[in-house]
């Protein structure tokens, strides 16, 4: 029995060592697959990422394009309004008497829209904001003076036309306003007593 009892020891030793050599292989594959899918994974994170900002740049460019084609109309209309008053202006002067003080005013107004409209014309948006910027820089006070009057004269505009936050939506009334009898306070003429 000692010889079986060896011999059933030694295949269980052998057989230890085979599951043994077995799971090591086993554990060596399941590292090497495991570094393939990181290594594909990272592939394939690159890719999306690389796609993602090829996307992003173009979708940028686009913007700026249709930004930079909206801004060229709205000066090219601006330009044409300005013209359009320039003109009238124009008109005006030329069918006021001669001899008028506000006839050479108005003619100076229709020439410095005539030439501001042709500016616009030349220069598009983009000399538009070179000068803007070029005057900032040279006169950084006068740059910030005009920023604030022309805030103050917008926000002026705004509330004027009703749209002021606290306006309300009634109408206004024109002429002057009396209180009767019964609203005048007492020792105003009106009330009874004078």
């Amino acid at each position: 029995m000692s010889e079986m009892a060896n011999e059933s020891t030694g295949r269980a030793q052998q057989a230890g060592q085979t599951a043994k050599q077995e799971a090591s292989a086993t554990a060596g594959q399941a590292r090497e697959g495991a570094s393939q899918v990181v290594g594909t994974a990272t592939d394939q994170v690159r890719a999306v990422t690389g796609e993602a900002r090829a996307q992003a740049g173009a979708i940028a460019g686009d913007l700026r394009t249709r930004v930079t084609e909206e801004a060229e109309g709205q000066t090219r209309r601006g330009a044409q309004v300005m013209r359009q008053w320039a003109d009238d202006l124009a008109g005006l002067a030329d069918s006021a008497d001669a001899d008028s003080p506000a006839r050479s005013l108005v003619t100076q107004a229709a020439d410095r829209g005539h030439r501001a409209a042709d500016y616009l014309d030349s220069r598009g948006v983009g000399g538009l904001v070179d000068d803007l910027q070029d005057f900032a820089r040279r006169r950084p006070g006068a740059f910030l003076g005009g920023a604030v009057v022309a805030g103050i004269a917008v926000g002026r505009l705004a509330k004027a036309d009703g749209s002021g936050p606290g306006r309300s939506a009634q109408p206004r009334t024109s002429g002057s306003r009396s209180l009767s009898e019964d609203a005048a306070p007492p020792g105003l003429p009106g009330h009874g007593e004078v």
